[in-house]
């Protein structure tokens, strides 16, 4: 067979792969160029049951709020974490030495980014439909770049799940 006969499979096949090329490079190239993330960050795996929250920022400053639970609820201990974003691990720390922490709790940090929860789709067609959010997995975004981070969690099968909550950038 000629090639002259088979142009249009060969431009039938090839505008498909150079197509699936293309989206490659517009999702992976800007996290090439991306900045690395300077600032650490503080976030506390804790209790969600009725939303109550033990730990928070006041003043740039790490607070512990007085919650109260039902009688027959025994809740999670809370844990503080310092998360090294430069090499995505963990250190919990105890409540003193997170007081000591200078804390921005601006969603974004000083050097662009964010904490965010990933997403979930449903449905046949998950790219056009949006599940909302998936608690589990949470990514350090910004810049048009996205990591996911390897977070601790006290998760022990409860149906409360929404357990790590981010408290505040390391300044």
């Amino acid at each position: 067979m000629s090639s002259k006969k088979n142009i249009s499979l060969i431009i039938g096949i090839a505008i498909p792969i150079f197509m699936i090329f293309l989206i490659a490079i517009s999702i992976y190239l800007p996290s090439l160029f991306a900045p690395a993330p300077q600032f650490n960050f503080l976030y506390v795996t804790e209790d969600s049951y009725g939303q109550n929250r033990q730990y928070g920022v006041e003043n740039g400053v790490l607070v512990k709020y007085e919650v109260k639970y039902p009688e027959h609820y025994t809740p999670r201990a809370a844990r503080l974490f310092i998360h090294d974003v430069s090499r995505n691990t963990n250190q919990e720390v105890s409540f003193e030495e997170a007081q000591k922490l200078k804390l921005d709790a601006n969603v974004k940090s000083p050097d662009g980014y964010e904490v965010v929860y990933g997403s979930s789709g449903y449905g046949f067609f998950p790219f056009f439909f949006s599940g909302g959010y998936n608690y589990n997995t949470m990514y350090l975004k910004g810049h048009n770049a996205s990591k996911k981070l390897e977070l601790e969690s006290s998760n022990d099968g409860r149906y409360y799940y929404r357990n790590r909550r981010f408290l505040g950038w390391i300044r």
